[in-house]
């Protein structure tokens, strides 16, 4: 092996390695509005729908305990509180009771002293009839003090009976409300857990299902959600920047078709942030098998070869062309043609460039200054025609 060969080879696996994307999955994009709803499909979209699925239904059978043990503790507590409310006022029935009926039986015990010191029944034997009629009055007057006595200390009686029987039932029950009440809140806390841990499941496979989505192909199509969404962004961003140029997001995906298959060429495919997942990196153009001649432009430093210059990318940008019109497409602050958002607008700008493209003469001109070859640009040019006929529905 020469040296210059040697060489080539060391910088060229530099370059595959440094350029490869990071393990770590990257966020989703902001999808277009016009192109959110759009439909997708994919073995990998498919499975990750599927685990979304079931992840929205395992947390929503824990929802579900949630919910109902937490109606259950509400129930409890004002349980608890109205229990608890009435032992303390059949606490305080007791106790009234209770004074009610030893003042009764106070009372009668005195009015029986009384009857006994007084000793009616010998005054009564006399023949002072006005004494015998006070006595009489008098005995009178007691026996309906003391009926009084016995009603009020039966009716305490039975006030106390019936409130001990209420604290004793209230008691019993408050203390199988506040055992349930244990039991209860141990599922309930159960349940949160469950419910907390299955809501950051389901967020993961929300992202997932995100990034699934616009790495699909869009129904009926041979690109990927994401790759639509670069065309579309990058022709809105021309259409503001210079609304002369008139270029269409079909043109756009018409090259990259022809380029690289949508950033799929070599078993590549579109990370959800617009990144390819192995860099694409064309044919050395050293002049051989009707190529230009280009002398290495920049050091092997995007196309991994110091000895002549190759195409790099879903588009398929010379170094020396990305480093003229690179720009940054999503907003990630770098500029990279191994980037689909990126290596769109740059696209967009260098070909509007080159005058409107509008009309297909329009658009050929501008395809034949991407590569001048005939049949590239006819190519490139019906791919074009044929995704101008799928219509991405209005918003309304």
């Amino acid at each position: 092996m020469t040296r210059r060969l040697l060489v080539t080879c060391v910088v060229f696996a530099l370059v595959l390695l440094t350029s490869l994307p990071a393990a770590v999955a990257e966020p989703a994009p902001d999808i277009s509005p016009e192109l959110d709803q759009l439909p997708v499909d994919g073995l990998e979209y498919r499975v990750a729908q599927s685990r979304f699925d079931d992840a929205t239904a395992a947390l929503s059978t824990t929802q579900a305990p949630v919910a109902s043990s937490a109606a259950e503790l509400t129930q409890l507590e004002r349980e608890d509180v109205r229990l608890t409310a009435e032992l303390a006022t059949e606490t305080a029935r007791k106790k009234e009771a209770t004074v009610t009926m030893v003042k009764a039986r106070a009372g009668l015990r005195a009015l029986a002293i009384d009857s006994y010191v007084r000793g009616q029944d010998t005054l009564i034997a006399t023949e002072d009839l006005n004494g015998v009629t006070l006595v009489m009055a008098n005995r009178t007057l007691r026996q309906a003090v003391s009926d009084e006595q016995t009603n009020k200390r039966q009716a305490a009686a039975d006030a106390l009976r019936g409130a001990v029987r209420t604290i004793t039932a209230d008691l019993e029950a408050r203390a199988n409300t506040r055992q349930r009440r244990v039991v209860v809140q141990a599922t309930h806390d159960d349940a949160v857990v469950d419910a907390e841990r299955l809501t950051q499941a389901l967020a993961r496979r929300q992202e997932e299902l995100d990034r699934a989505r616009v790495m699909a192909n869009v129904v009926g199509e041979d690109f990927a959600l994401v790759a639509l969404d670069a065309y579309w962004k990058a022709a809105n961003a021309m259409a503001a920047e210079d609304p002369k140029c008139g270029i269409s997001w079909w043109a756009l995906a018409g090259i990259t078709r022809s380029e690289s298959r949508h950033g799929t060429y070599g078993g590549a495919r579109l990370l959800a942030n617009g990144d390819v997942d192995r860099i694409i990196i064309g044919i050395p153009l050293d002049g051989a098998n009707d190529t230009a001649l280009i002398s290495d432009t920049d050091g092997g430093a995007l196309d991994g070869d110091p000895e002549y210059d190759r195409a790099v990318g879903p588009m398929q940008f010379i170094p020396s062309t990305w480093r003229r019109w690179a720009r940054d497409g999503n907003g990630d602050r770098r500029s990279s043609p191994n980037n689909i958002y990126d290596a769109a607008l740059a696209a967009a700008h260098y070909l509007c460039a080159s005058g409107p493209m509008q009309t297909d003469d329009q658009l050929r001109r501008g395809f034949l200054s991407y590569n001048q070859s005939d049949a590239y640009a006819t190519a490139v040019l019906n791919y074009a025609k044929i995704y101008a006929l799928f219509r991405i529905p209005s918003r309304r």
